[in-house]
């Protein structure tokens, strides 16, 4: 069959295309192509950013915003450059009124410096080949032009609109430091404590479109819409000192991260790892499998929830690895986030920079220098 150049389609087809396209980079790409093709598909419009959960009126008022905050979204890409073939993983963090875009370190989430002296610079999507990987929330509000972190909360995620019958815009769970599991839907006064036996649960996602929890026993769970607690795994039985839950090809897995110093009473924040082990769930036999060998797959454990990444598209970077965050004493009473890598293949713990994976988040000098 002979080929059929892009632009020879009958123009009624556009329309229709334009229909699948639901990423606002993807609709971004579509709509810079040509005035017919812009014609064809109306710029996406951006959804309402999901308030705050709700929260001690003393930290509002701390800082007088309390009728003007937003979870604050971030989102992480996969951008290949049509120059010279390079790729990189990058996380955007998008203010919900202006729509400006700020550059994010991909594990610890924190803003990347520019030069004081550089001018903002524009990306240019057609210069890049733009994959959206997921979208998440951390623990930190918007008041304006300023952000502020909840540090009372550990880890939260949004749900989908009318999840569960909720039949509101949003709900939201989230873990509190000190191992509580809350829940509060778009309206809420207050936050509700979902499961009064258990406050000890080190990490949340939503898998399957379903709210899924683990606890320092290593024992997943998920909440139905009553509010429910309903067990899904048996016990991991790891003595690590804090539970992440990674969705990775389609299965459930958990990551025990060991510590030095290993509290089972609270979420180890400021102790330093010493090694992981990782375990994915048999579902079909309701059983961990100890696994020792993830394949082109890297684990990403960042502060605003856990991933995987395929190394496949990353030229020299193998996976059978882990990046988190290593908080290392800096003064009394602090300590600095670090970006580090465990490797399941010798065990061993490295920073970032010096590893291979670093080719996957070191971005260009130039971004660096000339980003907002």
């Amino acid at each position: 069959m002979d080929s059929v150049k892009w632009c020879d389609l009958p123009e009624e087809l556009w329309p229709i295309i334009g229909k699948f396209v639901h990423s606002r980079i993807d609709v971004l790409r579509f709509r810079s192509v040509c005035s017919l093709w812009r014609s064809c598909c109306p710029p996406l419009e951006r959804p309402p950013p999901p308030p705050p959960p709700p929260l001690p009126l003393n930290f509002f008022f701390a800082f007088g915003a309390q009728n003007h905050s937003s979870l604050l979204q971030s989102t992480i890409y996969r951008m290949e450059s049509l120059i010279d073939d390079h790729q990189w993983l990058v996380k955007f963090e998008e203010h919900p009124e202006s729509g400006k875009m700020r550059l994010l370190d991909l594990v610890t989430n924190s803003l990347l410096k520019h030069s004081p002296e550089s001018t903002p610079k524009h990306l240019t999507v057609l210069e890049f080949r733009v994959i959206e990987l997921r979208k998440s929330y951390g623990p930190s509000l918007s008041f304006g032009k300023s952000n502020l972190s909840i540090n009372s909360v550990h880890r939260l995620v949004v749900m989908p609109r009318n999840h569960l019958g909720f039949g509101v815009a949003y709900a939201i769970f989230m873990i509190r430091k000190d191992g509580k599991l809350e829940f509060a839907r778009c309206g809420d006064e207050k936050l509700t404590n979902v499961d009064e036996q258990n406050s000890h649960y080190h990490d949340i996602i939503v898998y399957k479109g379903q709210c899924y929890v683990v606890d320092k026993w290593g024992i997943i769970s998920w909440v139905n819409s009553a509010l429910e607690v309903i067990q899904f795994s048996p016990p991991l039985c790891g003595f690590g000192g804090q539970k992440h839950l990674v969705e990775s090809c389609g299965d459930l897995y958990a990551v025990d991260q060991y510590f030095e110093e290993v509290s089972y009473h609270h979420l180890n924040q400021d102790a330093e790892a010493i090694g992981f082990k990782v375990y994915k769930l048999d579902q079909e036999w309701g059983k961990w499998v100890n696994v020792k060998d993830l394949g082109d797959q890297v684990f990403v454990l960042s502060s605003d929830g856990c991933f995987s990444v395929s190394t496949t598209e990353f030229a020299g970077v193998k996976g059978n690895c882990i990046l988190f965050i290593d908080r290392v004493p800096s003064i009394p009473g602090r300590t600095r986030c670090h970006s580090r890598v465990f490797s399941l293949e010798d065990g061993r713990i490295r920073n970032l920079s010096s590893s291979q994976c670093s080719q996957m988040v070191q971005l260009p000098s130039t971004w660096l220098n000339n980003l907002e």
